[in-house]
């Protein structure tokens, strides 16, 4: 079973049925049992009637005699006192008639016209926002069934959710292509190009992902973001789609390379484009960020050695807090460190207080008695 198919909520009776099951489901009530004998006279025919009245409370369609499990005939013969049935069997013309009998006791209305009218325009308005036929034969299901509708069979759902689904996905591609300029058009189709040398696209930086925290891949970074202010701005473009499908576009893009993404059709291509650009440019200073912060923390352990040695070192001993770095401005402190962690102690020290503002003043113009290095006078 595929993803999708087992994300349908279509009903099904249990397979297999068991005791609790056949209880729960199939035991019948006081008026069902007088409601039956004035539909049906052949004991035979009224275990058929009753089976089918429990299979459509529980399903909300009817099965038919082939697909009907024996031990729910044999449960609801036990009950009607009928013995030895296990198999229905009565003529197209009965079946019908039982059909409308049980339609019209339940005050549900089969599916038709009337039903097709409520399920289509349903699954219209789902697949503008959403991607996976599961959800859209979901919503149909769930309206079907409030409005007291017999469920059609699940190859009709599938098939009416293909076509809107086709069709809301066309109408959109060019809705958005609609907005975009030949220019922007022009440089859509530039990201396409594959570099005989390098044998890499555009697109594929684009669809890149940050890689591990060092230096090299922060410049990556950095300047992907600056070439990603450069593209076109999809915002206006895809204002009108729901921010699901576009995500669902941009992953659907990113799972093709730039020859694959060649063979759509111009309105599908470059609306996935878009949605690249726009899924890109939202995560762009996310994924800067945290690379920064990756690499805040063991340069902080080394700022911290290096101030410590500083302070060893120093005639005139300044009293710098080791806590600065968790203090104001933490922006200008993961600069410093990233930019200046791996140059000489001293240097650290300046950068990064001149960075912060940090107070530097020696103890005694805190109104503080200083701290003097130990020397051989004071001993």
């Amino acid at each position: 079973m595929t993803p999708t198919a087992a994300r349908i909520i279509y009903p099904e009776l249990p397979k297999p049925l068991t005791p609790s099951d056949l209880y729960q489901l199939f035991r019948p009530s006081y008026v069902e049992r007088e409601w039956v004998p004035t539909i049906a006279r052949i004991p035979s025919s009224q275990v058929a009637l009753l089976v089918q009245l429990k299979i459509f409370q529980t399903i909300g369609r009817f099965l038919g005699a082939a697909d009907i499990p024996p031990a729910a005939i044999e449960y609801v013969a036990s009950h009607m006192g009928v013995e030895h049935v296990s198999v229905l069997i009565s003529r197209t013309r009965t079946f019908y008639r039982h059909r409308r009998a049980i339609l019209q006791h339940l005050k549900v209305i089969s599916w038709g016209t009337e039903a097709f009218e409520l399920a289509q325009p349903t699954m219209r308005k789902t697949a503008q926002a959403r991607t996976d036929p599961a959800d859209i034969i979901n919503s149909a299901i769930d309206a079907l069934i409030r409005h007291g509708f017999e469920l059609p069979a699940l190859t009709t759902l599938r098939r009416l959710a293909g076509t809107e689904h086709s069709n809301i996905n066309t109408t959109q591609w060019d809705e958005v292509c609609g907005r975009i300029g030949s220019l922007q058009h022009a440089l859509l189709e530039e990201l396409l190009v594959v570099d005989p040398k390098t044998q890499k696209s555009p697109f594929a930086t684009l669809c890149a992902t940050p890689g591990r925290p060092s230096r090299k891949n922060l410049n990556a970074l950095i300047d992907r973001y600056q070439w990603l202010q450069q593209l076109s701005n999809p915002t206006a473009s895809l204002d009108s789609i729901a921010d699901s499908k576009v995500s669902h576009w941009a992953n659907e893009a990113k799972r093709l390379n730039a020859l694959e993404l060649r063979e759509y059709l111009t309105p599908r291509r470059h609306t996935l484009l878009m949605a690249v650009i726009h899924d890109v440019r939202a995560h762009a200073l996310d994924d800067l960020t945290q690379m920064l912060l990756r690499l805040t923390f063991p340069s902080q352990q080394l700022v911290k050695l290096d101030i410590k040695r500083v302070e060893v070192r120093s005639e005139n001993h300044w009293v710098i807090d080791i806590d600065i770095f968790f203090l104001p401005d933490p922006v200008g402190a993961v600069c410093s460190l990233v930019l200046f962690s791996r140059v000489p102690g001293a240097r650290v020290v300046n950068n990064v207080v001149s960075t912060l503002n940090i107070d530097t003043k020696p103890d005694r113009d805190r109104g503080q008695d200083p701290v003097r290095p130990t020397s051989d006078s004071d001993r």
